[in-house]
């Protein structure tokens, strides 16, 4: 080393001090090499140990010394091969600027984590897969996946909601998506302040995210990724409300012709407000008595046909030969629909239209692989939340509801509903 390169001009011996211990560094020769001796006591013996070069006795002095000071007298009883194993295990370690025990430490875990595997085929096994990852930014990799789901067709509303949702998460990690962990990503959906169904649907943007990264090589394949390990938030949910056969009797009576499409397709045939607002003439065939819920007008981005129920085909018919979109005036519609509704005094449950559609149906038909089908629901889903809310004779009233109908309603007394005329429900 260069330091120790003036060694001729040094006054030997070298003493080498760590608290009251020393170890001595004396030169000499043997056949007319330089011979560099470590001196030190241990129980009252003296021990000497030589070396050829002398940065390797200075180490060697400075460790015996440390080691006196600290009481770990057993270190110096070294064989002369374990002695050589040391000073060779040094030289490897030195490019990497790693003490020894570290070094050894960190060997330990790595080999307890493989159960017995060697070590080295372990890494090369990973080296391999990480060669053919190129890592990239969540940014960049959010704007491919966009860009890639709109080719494919998807509907308008669910790339809107993985935009809205992924742009979030790309504005908090402005990093390469293989630095992203569990731990961060579990922190920052905490940070969010939203409900565990909203969490929920945060989670599954990102590990549609994470997938993408995956089949396009921007982080390894054959494993969970990271976001996957991230757990799902418990969502119990809450009441389930629905309105009664009296009740939409009433505001369908009274309702405006754009809010009465609205509310008809909502409860008897249980559009989704999303849908129902994309919804064309074009869609409704009256002939075959079906809607059909094309897979860009979708949540689920799934085609769908819908039956058309006897008195959903009154509601309709008035309307045959019309064009263009359902609602004539689409922008606010729903909005004001549910105005209209609460101004004739009733109390309007969230998603009250497709929920009432699901619990009608649901008692109507006693089929919830239909009912879903027909809703592009999951049959747990009605089961959990839908099933007995109502009997067939309500499915009946509810059904009955015509534009002649609407003018003759069956008042049901209060006793017949829980809680001011709507049936509640908590969710499993």
């Amino acid at each position: 080393m260069k330091r120790h390169e003036d060694w001729r001009r040094r006054k030997f011996p070298i003493s080498i001090k760590v608290g009251s211990a020393i170890a001595k560094v004396y030169r000499g020769k043997s056949r007319g090499y330089d011979l560099f001796t470590v001196v030190h006591y241990q129980a009252g013996q003296r021990k000497r140990e030589t070396f050829s070069k002398l940065g390797e006795a200075l180490a060697r002095a400075q460790d015996v010394a440390a080691y006196i000071a600290r009481g770990h007298a057993n270190m110096l009883t070294l064989t002369s091969a374990d002695r050589e194993s040391y000073v060779v295990a040094l030289e490897i370690l030195r490019p990497f600027a790693l003490p020894l025990h570290a070094a050894i430490e960190e060997y330990a875990a790595a080999r307890k984590l493989v159960n017995g595997e060697s070590l080295l085929s372990v890494v090369s096994d990973y080296v391999e897969r990480r060669r053919s990852v190129s890592d990239k930014s969540i940014r960049e990799i959010v704007d491919e996946l966009l860009a890639a789901k709109t080719r494919d067709g998807l509907s308008t509303r669910y790339i809107e909601t993985l935009r809205g949702h992924l742009n979030r998460f790309a504005a908090a990690f402005q990093t390469n998506i293989g630095s992203v962990t569990a731990k961060l990503i579990e922190t920052w959906l905490a940070a969010q302040n939203v409900g565990p169904r909203a969490r929920n649907n945060l989670r599954m943007s990102v590990v549609t995210l994470f997938h993408f990264a995956q089949v396009h090589n921007y982080l390894s394949k054959g494993r969970l990724t990271e976001a996957e390990y991230v757990s799902r938030a418990k969502d119990r949910g809450g009441k389930i409300g629905i309105l009664t056969p009296d009740e939409m009797a009433k505001v369908m009576k009274a309702a405006p012709a754009n809010e009465a499409l609205y509310f008809a397709l909502g409860g008897f045939a249980g559009l989704r407000r999303a849908e129902i607002e994309r919804l064309e003439w074009a869609d409704i065939n009256l002939t075959r008595g079906n809607i059909i819920v094309a897979a860009d007008k979708a949540k689920t981005a799934t085609r769908r046909l819908v039956p058309i129920q006897p008195n959903l085909m009154r509601w309709l018919s008035p309307h045959r030969g019309s064009t263009g979109r359902i609602l004539t005036s689409r922008r606010g519609v729903p909005a004001r629909a549910i105005a209209f509704a609460k101004e004739q005094g009733i109390s309007w449950p969230d998603n009250a239209l497709r929920h009432s559609y699901a619990t009608y149906r649901l008692a109507a038909v006693a089929d919830s692989a239909r009912v879903a089908l027909e809703m592009g629901n999951s049959v747990q889903k009605l089961m959990t939340n839908y099933r007995e809310l109502a009997d067939e004779r309500d499915a009946e009233a509810w059904f009955a509801i015509s534009p002649k109908a609407a003018r003759n309603v069956v008042v049901f007394s209060r006793k017949d509903f829980r809680h001011g005329g709507k049936f509640f429900a908590k969710k499993a």
